[in-house]
């Protein structure tokens, strides 16, 4: 999933629980920070934590992304030990349905990058992919605009769209001086109901409600669009957000003999938790596997509970004032966070008896970047120099030698998973 729009505000790690917030400020105690534009960076970055813990997009996410690694993994050990040509990408048919998935998820994910856009048309089309088991039809929406170059482009509205547009909203609801960000995708959720039914953006939370409620399916842009028509035409009256989600959960479904939202959640909840906590085989790692765990079960648990929480969070204000927020916060946590003067933090509800090395999660995600052949380097190593972990070249240049460092997080996992010997041209 893309994660460098507006980078230098912040960022969040989609499946690996970080995220970076672009501020001086020490972030060890949210209490204290006292500053409009560091929470409500926070903010919109952490409503991503949550969109990747509490919806079926983001659960799927997690097991798209596990399934990669794993296939990376596998096949590699069974190649002579020396060095390999990134990225590694799987083959089309193969029998995990790795490239299939890899190739859903980024229709699902969609486009959106620029700046001040009027949109001018929008329409629903359909892409066949070829899988294991047949030809499989996909729906995307496409959106043509005008930028202020009078430049004629189009972009696919998806989940990036919907994830964007749902963060920014509750960021400037709660901060209204907020920093202004680019129509694309920030904006597009807005900008696509004023396009296709106005009078649905007469309350701006119902967009809201929309982008979160569309998040509970595999393709949210297509859901998001569909159910946005479906409002329009049937003349379904919306007296309040909360009818929105009514509206998304009586939408028929059937995954496998699944038929309800509940159901899903349930099965995806299980199978991420599986498959995040399969990246460790040794009883060393039984911290990190038991935090994982609670975190996603706690915030699924929080979400069957609280259904349209993330209303609340946008109607409660700033950090100080905002229940809602204070709630799912302390029982699920945080991920982990860094800032500007290379200061980690993370807040843990669960932790036992045994402190997990959080950081593991974070090298994991490093590992992912180099086999995908987007970069060569570790960003830990300023973290690791703060650590007490010890560093040289090779952190910046060929990471994957460090196999042998027990305190080494990259190579640590770069050992764990049997790649010692393999090495990225």
């Amino acid at each position: 999933m893309k994660k460098n729009l507006n980078t230098e505000l912040g960022f969040y790690s989609p499946s690996f629980m970080r995220m970076h917030v672009g501020t001086k400020l020490s972030l060890v105690n949210l209490n204290k920070i006292n500053d409009d534009f560091t929470e409500s960076v926070y903010l919109h970055e952490y409503i991503h934590f949550i969109q990747d813990l509490t919806t079926i997009y983001g659960l799927t996410n997690i097991c798209t992304t596990v399934d990669y690694l794993r296939f990376v993994n596998n096949y590699l050990i069974k190649q002579p030990k020396g060095s390999f040509v990134t990225p590694i990408l799987p083959i089309p048919n193969d029998p995990g349905n790795v490239h299939t998935n890899l190739e859903f998820s980024e229709i699902y994910l969609g486009s959106g990058d620029d700046d001040e856009v009027v949109l001018t048309g929008y329409k629903k089309l359909i892409k066949t992919f070829s899988t294991v088991s047949g030809e499989r039809s996909v729906p995307y929406i496409q959106v043509n605009y005008r930028a202020n170059a009078r430049i004629i482009s189009n972009f696919e509205f998806g989940a990036l769209c919907i994830l964007e547009s749902m963060a920014y909203i509750v960021e400037s609801e709660c901060y209204i001086n907020c920093e202004q960000s680019p129509d694309l995708p920030y904006k597009s959720a807005e900008k696509l109901v004023e396009l296709i039914f106005p009078e649905f953006a007469s309350d701006r939370l119902n967009i809201l409600a929309l982008c979160d409620a569309s998040l509970k399916t595999f393709n949210p842009g297509a859901f998001f669009h569909d159910i946005l028509i479906n409002i329009r035409d049937n003349n379904i009256k919306i007296a309040r957000p909360e009818d929105v989600y009514m509206v998304c959960n009586v939408t028929q479904i059937n995954f496998y003999g699944i038929n309800n939202f509940d159901d899903l959640m349930e099965k995806m909840r299980g199978e991420a938790i599986t498959q995040i906590t399969g990246y460790f085989n040794d009883d060393h790692f039984q911290a990190i596997k038991h935090w994982l765990e609670k975190m996603i079960n706690s915030a699924c648990e929080f979400r069957n509970a609280n259904p349209t929480f993330p209303l609340e969070i946008a109607r409660q204000g700033k950090f100080s004032t905002n229940k809602a927020l204070a709630d799912f916060f302390s029982k699920v946590g945080t991920p982990l966070v860094t800032n500007d003067i290379s200061e980690t933090t993370l807040f843990d509800p669960h932790i036992g008896e045994v402190t997990p090395n959080y950081s593991t999660i974070w090298a994991i995600d490093q590992i992912h970047l180099v086999l995908r052949g987007e970069q060569r380097h570790c960003e830990l190593i300023d973290f690791c120099n703060q650590s007490d972990v010890r560093t040289d070249n090779r952190c910046t240049d060929e990471p994957w030698e460090r196999h042998l460092e027990v305190t080494c997080g990259f190579g640590q996992m770069w050992r764990h998973w049997g790649l010692t010997g393999y090495k990225p041209k």
